[in-house]
């Protein structure tokens, strides 16, 4: 699988040798973390914002002035 995806995003030379695959093996796993939180980020934000809105308002529509 490792060989697939370092031949995919960097081309088959740096996936063949062994330098190649010992550096860029843990970049991309690191890169693959970094999505996944930048999604739980993202998705926490999203719903936090959806159920803010969401919420009926706490001041009344009509005033008694």
């Amino acid at each position: 699988m490792w060989n697939i995806l370092l031949a995919f995003f960097f081309g088959s030379a740096v996936s063949s040798s062994r330098t190649g695959r010992r550096l860029l093996r843990p970049f991309l796993i690191l890169l693959g973390l970094g999505v996944i939180a930048a999604g739980l980020v993202y998705t926490y934000v999203v719903y936090r914002a959806v159920t803010e809105r969401s919420q009926t308002l706490h001041v009344h529509a009509h005033s008694t002035r």
